[in-house]
Parts: structure tokens; C-alpha cells; sequence
């Protein structure tokens, strides 16, 4: 019996080991242009309805100064149109929003939607491409003309941050380690009260 669960559990950790920790991929981007520096991080890789503009949201380190609030608008299809939105104090920018053209900055495939609508039975799953871009930047008031064209440059790089909870194989290979110890003093145990 004992030899027995002591298989079944080194089985079960030997499937566990491919459960090692998640790591998610996170893109920093660093946008610098009229003076300016902007940076803030985002995952690789997301998934939405299948929108053609899409917004997000981020916290921004802009000039040195962490904690601001970013608003973020990308194009999921290659344009030559805009490219990039960015909502920025106005304070700092002189305009609510800087908008770019440019490049595409994703690339997109369309996987099933989640929950499944028979409507629109495909969201889109963008992935960011690392690499340095040349955008065109211009301040932006609703409603009015845009302000004069700035160069600016746009850089994603990947970096990978790993999850801080334990990996579900050490935990499993750290139980069977007990339970094999456990096994082993009962059947010592045993042995030793059937010679007396």
C-alpha cells in the first residue's frame, strides 16, 4: 500500500513539472520627442473584441516623474493614418493628446471569442513588435487644428517579469519528499514493533 501512494506521488510530480512558474512578457516603451520623455509598461500581448482602435490604460514615468496617468490608443491594422494616441497632462504637452503616425505597432491575429458570441465569434490577440520606430507627433485639442508636426522615437523592448507565488512542481516534489519520509518511518516503525 505504502509503496504503492509512493508511486502515485512521484507519478503526479513528474507531471507537474512542466506546471513551472508562469511568466508573463511585459513591453516597456520609451517615447522620446519635443523635449520630452515618456515611458510606461504594458503586456506583450492582449486580447480584445475585434476592434480596429484600441485604448488602454498605464502608468507613466514622463520627464523623471513616475505616477501618471496614461491613456493609450494604438491601431491594430497597418495604417498610414494614425498610429498612435497618447492622452497626456495637458499641463506638461501644451494639448489633451499627442497623436503619431507611423509605423504598425502590432501584429494581430483573431482567435475565438471569449465568451463565445455568435455575433462576433472572433476577438483579436495583439501582440506588440519590439524594435525602435520614427513616429510623427502632433498636440491635439478636440475639435481644432492640430499643432505642428515634432519627431519622435518609439522604443518596445520585451522584458519577462516571473510570478512571485512558488512553482506547483517544487511544491509538489517538496510533498512527496515528506510523504516519502513518512512512508519510510512508518514501515521502519513497523518492522521494528514486529521484532520485539
Amino acid at each position: 500500500m505504502h509503496r504503492s501512494l509512493f508511486g502515485l506521488a512521484v507519478l503526479a510530480s513528474v507531471l507537474a513539472l512542466p506546471l513551472a512558474a508562469h511568466a508573463d512578457t511585459i513591453d516597456d516603451f520609451l517615447l522620446t520627442g519635443g523635449g520630452h520623455t515618456i515611458s510606461y509598461s504594458y503586456p506583450a500581448t492582449n486580447t480584445f473584441p475585434k476592434l480596429e482602435f484600441i485604448y488602454i490604460g498605464a502608468s507613466a514615468t514622463i520627464d523623471g516623474i513616475p505616477g501618471y496617468p496614461l491613456g493609450v490608443g494604438f491601431n491594430s491594422n497597418p495604417s498610414p493614418f494614425t498610429t498612435l494616441q497618447l492622452y497626456v497632462p495637458e499641463a506638461i504637452f501644451g494639448y489633451p493628446m499627442l497623436q503619431f503616425q507611423g509605423p504598425g505597432l502590432v501584429s494581430t491575429i483573431l482567435v475565438p471569442a471569449d465568451p463565445f458570441d455568435p455575433f462576433n465569434p472572433f476577438d483579436l490577440e495583439t501582440t506588440f513588435i519590439p524594435g525602435t520606430y520614427p513616429l510623427i507627433g502632433v498636440g491635439v485639442f478636440p475639435g481644432q487644428p492640430e499643432g505642428p508636426p515634432v519627431p519622435y522615437t518609439l522604443t518596445i523592448t520585451p522584458q519577462t517579469a516571473t510570478a512571485a507565488t512558488p512553482e506547483p512542481s517544487s511544491l509538489v516534489l517538496l510533498a512527496t519528499g515528506v510523504f516519502g519520509l513518512l512512508g519510510f518511518a512508518a514501515i521502519r516503525r513497523s518492522r521494528m514493533e514486529s521484532t520485539h
